[in-house]
């Protein structure tokens, strides 16, 4: 059970992680390739303890009625558009969830309300920009993820266990994952084809030896899954830029 629970929170959070981030997106512009793909292999290792059924305990994540707000108050307005409450929540207990994974403190109530702030910006903002050019997630996109999700677990009750661990209703999972499939529609479209370079590729492997020393792979054993890193590292960096440039262009107020 605990490890079908971290597939799922792998499923939700890796989406989180995208919009998240892009509040932190001007302090890490300087960063170079090297700290970007450092990042994605950390990232790999956790997620790699996680398939492999680690007895490591899922952090229980609650969320007082002090942290939410009405569902049907207006948080945010971007570029017109009212954002509330319910979605709000929501990008909330994701925020949460996603810092707790990470073992990181949960205890900071302000710091959580502007980073669930921020992912609601970028999430409405992704929203805005898909449809005014016509990329959209249909229902049965939608259908066909929940089964590939339920598929991961024995039942459907096991299934609506680890939901409401997380804190979800299936219909607010059905909302995550619209999420997740419109941001990854959006990178097919907007973004497309990432090149990898054999530079980038041996750059990543040198620090690779330098963490693992003698105990490292011989670089073609590992190419396929260095290849992939340094692939998502690259598609993050620029979907991120793109969250920004709509950050930059757009008109918010918030009202919390």
């Amino acid at each position: 059970m605990k490890k079908h629970l971290k597939f799922l929170i792998v499923l939700l959070l890796g989406t989180m992680l995208l919009v998240a981030c892009s509040e932190d997106s001007e302090d890490t512009d300087g960063n170079d390739e090297s700290e970007n793909t450092t990042d994605s292999n950390d990232t790999e290792t956790e997620n790699d303890a996680a398939d492999e059924g680690s007895e490591t305990d899922v952090p229980n994540v609650e969320v007082s009625e002090e942290e939410k707000v009405a569902a049907d108050e207006v948080v945010l307005v971007v570029n017109g558009e009212e954002v509330l409450g319910e979605a709000y929540n929501t990008s909330y207990i994701d925020t949460k969830s996603y810092l707790a994974q990470n073992g990181q403190d949960t205890s900071d109530l302000d710091m959580l309300k502007e980073q669930a702030l921020a992912s609601l910006k970028s999430q409405t903002l992704l929203a805005q920009d898909a449809e005014a050019k016509g990329i959209e997630v249909t229902e049965t996109d939608i259908d066909e993820a929940i089964e590939q999700t339920k598929s991961q677990f024995e039942t459907q009750e096991e299934f609506e266990t680890a939901l409401e661990q997380l804190s979800y209703t299936e219909e607010k999972f059905r909302s995550v994952l619209r999420t997740q499939l419109l941001q990854q529609y959006y990178i097919e479209e907007e973004i497309g084809e990432i090149e990898v370079t054999d530079a980038e590729v041996e750059e990543y492997y040198e620090l690779l030896q330098q963490q693992m020393g003698e105990e490292a792979p011989a670089l073609e054993e590992v190419r396929p899954q260095v290849e992939s890193q340094i692939t998502q590292s690259k598609t993050q960096e620029a979907f991120l830029a793109e969250i920004e440039q709509l950050r930059e262009e757009a008109d918010i107020e918030e009202r919390i």
